[in-house]
Formats: structure tokens, sequence, C-alpha cells
């Protein structure tokens, strides 16, 4: 089969009907083999916590997070910030984020930048449209480049 897709992604969203739409977009467009879901920021850190503490699970970690802004419990700054802090970034290294939120504040566009673990940030919804052009990123070409 040459049609390549990225291991693992993690989509990180308070809403379950965004969380479906996603999944389903991701699923039906060769994007990846495995979705995971975290309901807040605080869901997606313990995630990552657990892959830290299980050596043998770490190689599994997402190549990709698409985070909410968002969400109650731990929004998605913070939990930016605190995956930085624990060295999470450095831990798994491969692992990048798409913000995919309903904000349009450029401000929030701006505070994207700062953070280099950002590849890109998306209007919600997901669409096959954004998954083709996400396959287009520097990033994650590799992923799907035929070889």
């Amino acid at each position: 089969m040459n049609n390549k897709m990225l291991k693992k992604v993690l989509l990180v969203d308070d809403d379950t009907v965004t969380l479906a739409l996603c999944d389903m977009v991701i699923k039906r467009f060769p994007f990846a083999e495995q979705v995971d879901k975290a309901m807040n920021g605080k869901e997606a850190l313990d995630y990552f916590g657990e892959l830290v503490d299980n050596p043998s699970e770490a190689q599994k970690a997402p190549s990709l997070i698409f985070l909410d802004l968002n969400m109650p419990v731990m929004n998605g700054w913070d939990f930016l910030d605190e995956f930085v802090n624990k060295g999470f970034h450095t831990i798994f290294p491969d692992t990048r984020i798409i913000v995919l939120t309903s904000s349009i504040d450029p401000s929030d566009i701006q505070r994207a930048d700062q953070y280099d673990i950002i590849i890109q940030f998306i209007s919600k919804p997901l669409t096959f449209n954004i998954i083709k052009e996400i396959k287009q990123n520097d990033y994650l070409q590799e992923h799907f480049a035929d070889n």
C-alpha cells in the first residue's frame, strides 16, 4: 500500500462533536492509522506523562496533536506551556502541534507563532481540503511522500 500515513494523532478538544468530526475526516482521508483523544489540556498532559512512565510506549507518541485553545479544566495555551515546561517537546521531538480552533483572534495567531512546535494555525472545522493542505506541511511531508 503506497498510501503513507502518520502512525498516530492526538485530538485535544472539549467538544465531542468536533472530536467525532475530526476522527471521521482523519480516518476517511488516509492521514493517520490511529486517533487518540483528550477532552482538555490536562488529559493530554496525563497522556504524555503515561508515555514517559512507560518507556516501551514512548516511541508510540503521536506525530501530530490537533489542539483546541478554548477548553475547560486546562486550555490549549496552558497545555502548551506545561508541555514545554515538562520537557515533553524534547522527550518527543517528532511531535508537532496544529492549533485547530474557532478563535480568529489575531493575538492568538501571533501567540502561536512563539512556539516552535506549532506548525500551523487552522480554523475549525477540519475538512478534507485542510487535511490535504496539512499533508504538504514541511514538517509532515516526509510521512506522506512516496519514496
